[in-house]
């Protein structure tokens, strides 16, 4: 149906994730300010790779990543235009895999999926927002600085983790916790999660509500019967002989 199941660049995955700074850059920035925002960006990327393993983390497309459970926790690193290479931008996001699993399933790649390195969680170019758990801005007085800083933030990444998980480690959790979160991203989240939990009726009443809503929100796809969104094909997927038998 759909044929693009491959990976995003890293710019794909920061759009998809909010991880863009904002505010000044391109032409409205100095040359000197360009050119110190690109050698943080070069460290930033050059010191993930080792800092992160040193603190107990796998890098992915410059995406430091931990699993805990079923658990993905992503952080992302990058110097944002408006600080001009003054400071580093962290975000760090969770999800639970098994949405992924279940988004998969819905959008009939599931099958591409499962034959793939656990690391397509992180690059797929089709798979469901992480939850943003803590962002902050790390200064920077100097280049040169930038790996003890983030060697200070990584450990200040891990109790963050390690707290998060102590109180968010099931599919239900994460639901609740996002339940009320009215970004598109979080609503569709919700809708794997009932899915994910068997809660079939309420999947599809969740997905019923958003193409009444929205009905070319995300994700969307051309089949032989015309456009069909992310809720579209959840209906679908729930409708199944199977899953019916449960509704």
């Amino acid at each position: 149906m759909n044929g693009s199941f491959g990976t995003t660049a890293s710019q794909g995955r920061k759009a998809r994730t909010g991880h863009f700074g904002a505010g000044r850059g391109g032409n409205s920035m100095t040359r000197q300010e360009q050119k110190a925002v690109k050698e943080l960006s070069a460290m930033i990327s050059k010191n993930t790779k080792v800092i992160a393993r040193e603190h107990g983390f796998k890098v992915v497309s410059d995406c430091a990543y931990k699993v805990l459970g079923d658990f993905l926790y992503e952080v992302f690193l990058s110097a944002p235009p408006v600080r001009c290479g003054t400071a580093i931008r962290a975000v760090v996001s969770v999800k639970p895999c098994v949405i992924d699993n279940v988004f998969w399933d819905v959008y009939e790649m599931g099958e591409v999926a499962r034959k793939k390195p656990f690391s397509f969680h992180i690059t797929a170019a089709h798979s469901p927002s992480a939850h943003i758990i803590e962002e902050m801005e790390l200064p920077v007085p100097t280049v040169d600085a930038a790996t003890l800083v983030m060697n200070e933030a990584f450990c200040r990444f891990n109790k963050s983790i390690q707290d998060h998980h102590s109180r968010c480690s099931t599919v239900s959790d994460f639901k609740a916790e996002i339940l009320h979160d009215t970004a598109p991203t979080a609503r569709l989240n919700v809708v794997l999660c009932e899915i994910a939990e068997g809660n079939f009726r309420q999947a599809m009443l969740l997905a019923e509500k958003e193409l009444e809503n929205e009905p070319y929100g995300l994700f969307n796809t051309v089949t032989d019967g015309g456009i069909k969104s992310i809720y579209d094909l959840s209906l679908i997927h729930i409708s199944e002989p199977t899953r019916l038998l449960s509704i």
